[in-house]
């Protein structure tokens, strides 16, 4: 797909070609090395107007990241096939259209909407390791009738060269956001789970011990207790701290997306597959895997997880090449494994690959005693984010916080910390500001056993159709020993509804 750069040393374009390689392999940024190609290509090609387009992450769409020249078309679209751009992104070969009104291929949309008059085109892949990352444009020459082969040599040779140095950027960036997520969890995420207890420092104290092996970890405790913060301590305790931590929901996508979101695919391998992209456990090469809602997972993605447990090789989706990796997973699950085996849900050979270290998370109910130093963080957290002056908390409200069950474990609070202080119009938040459920126990307890003919009149209807929604969903979770697969089907809900449920109602 990329050719070599034009052969001549003497040749002026390609001292000029060396010279912006150079200035390339100094840029860091995205931004800067767009600009930087761009401004380049013009000065090499004497063109009128440039462009790079960038496929999306669902390969199927071109996006016009940024232009020079007056043919404006920055954040244009077009599908992957459909214009010049869209063909030259779906096969990865370069064009030479210097009549693009006799090219069929030609999108004239694209000129109407941006008011420029494009006579000739050349356009090259940006092609990286043999994926197809985007494309660039040389728009009009300035100087010459029409586009030579010659400079389509150039613009491929120069698009490889740009491509490279678009993935330098991309990790460079993704490094820095890494750090600074890190940073955040630090500040932010670990005081989810720091607290006096004995029962959260004894997880703790585990996690801590786990993180110094690069044995498989399995966090299990109910919805919203803290699992994945726990699985990124691990990982920032670990000597994969500067690796990538790649995170997975299980439950989030069909057994087919899922497959390719894990594992990769290779272009053709389905409809829609038009470029290669690698997979999660591709990704987390030299860091962490942290696979959520693990007990979730279909059977054929079980059997192929625990090849890549046993062997740490697998291939993509549609290919034939064996890929190892070195990932250090952290599973987590809300389900009991043991249960799920004996029912021939989950395989008994997948638990004791992942049953390596065990680390149970214990519900809020089960450690009142960290509730004042949460609702303190939740309360710092969201009046920052909210611009509003630090609120206090009084005695009252926070007795009643530390009375209340907590279903929903830190996320249920976390939910009741931030609607209080956005209904709360003092400076104290008040046993008032809080959901009626909180605040009046026993009116939820009164209604607990029988449904709807329980729910309080005297609760709008909002709140009510909360109430028994929070009911009907905890009752099938329940009667599904936890799987959200089965508490879906239950209710009637698609699963990924459920998931958005629980999360608004605080249960996850």
């Amino acid at each position: 797909m990329a050719a070599s750069a034009p052969r001549d040393p003497n040749d002026r374009r390609w001292r000029g070609f060396v010279a912006a390689s150079a200035r390339l392999a100094g840029d860091a940024e995205p931004a800067d090395v767009f600009a930087a190609i761009l401004d380049a290509v013009i000065t090499l090609l004497d063109l009128e107007a440039a462009s790079i387009g960038l496929i999306d992450p669902t390969g199927t769409r071109v996006r016009f990241v940024l232009s020079r020249g007056p043919a404006k078309l920055d954040e244009f679209e077009v599908e992957v096939g459909v214009g010049i751009a869209g063909w030259v992104a779906k096969t990865g070969e370069g064009l030479v259209v210097n009549d693009v009104a006799r090219d069929p291929r030609f999108f004239k949309g694209i000129d109407e909407s941006s008011g420029f008059q494009t006579r000739a085109i050349l356009c090259a892949p940006l092609a990286h390791e043999e994926r197809i990352l985007g494309i660039i444009e040389a728009i009009n020459p300035n100087r010459r009738d029409a586009f030579t082969e010659a400079d389509l040599e150039l613009l491929t040779a120069f698009g490889a060269v740009a491509a490279s140095a678009m993935e330098r950027a991309r990790a460079v960036s993704a490094l820095r956001g890494s750090n600074a997520e890190l940073r955040a969890a630090a500040s932010e995420r670990y005081k989810l789970v720091l607290g006096p207890s004995r029962a959260m420092r004894a997880v703790l104290d585990l996690a801590s011990t786990a993180a110094g092996s690069s044995s498989t970890v399995l966090l299990l405790g109910e919805s919203g207790t803290g699992k994945e913060v726990v699985g990124r301590a691990i990982h920032h305790w670990s000597t994969r701290e500067k690796g990538p931590f790649v995170a997975v929901n299980c439950t989030a996508l069909s057994t087919e997306l899922l497959e390719s979101e894990l594992f990769g695919h290779e272009r053709g391998s389905f409809t829609g597959a038009v470029a290669q992209r690698k997979g999660r456990f591709e990704l987390a090469d030299g860091g962490t895997l942290f696979l959520d809602e693990i007990g979730e997972l279909a059977p054929s993605l079980q059997a192929k997880l625990l090849r890549v447990l046993q062997d740490r090789e697998f291939q993509r989706v549609g290919g034939e090449k064996t890929i190892r990796v070195d990932v250090r997973i952290v599973a987590a699950t809300n389900r009991d494994l043991r249960v799920a085996v004996r029912e021939r849900t989950f395989r008994e050979d997948l638990y004791y690959r992942l049953n390596v270290i065990t680390i149970d998370l214990p519900a809020l109910r089960e450690r009142l005693e960290d509730v004042p130093g949460l609702v303190e963080h939740f309360v710092e957290h969201f009046c920052r984010e909210m611009g509003r002056p630090l609120l206090q908390v009084a005695d009252e409200t926070l007795a009643c916080l530390r009375a209340y069950p907590w279903p929903g474990n830190v996320r249920e609070l976390q939910n009741a910390v931030e609607r209080a202080i956005v209904l709360t119009r003092g400076a104290t938040i008040r046993v008032a500001d809080l959901p009626r459920d909180i605040r009046e126990p026993d009116v939820g307890a009164a209604h607990a056993g029988n449904g709807a003919n329980d729910v309080p009149d005297e609760l709008d209807l909002r709140e009510a159709i909360d109430v028994f929604t929070r009911l009907r969903v905890t009752r099938a979770l329940a009667a599904a020993g936890g799987s959200q697969t089965d508490a879906a089907r239950r209710l009637g809900l698609p699963q990924s509804n459920l998931s958005r449920l629980m999360k608004r109602l605080g249960l996850r």
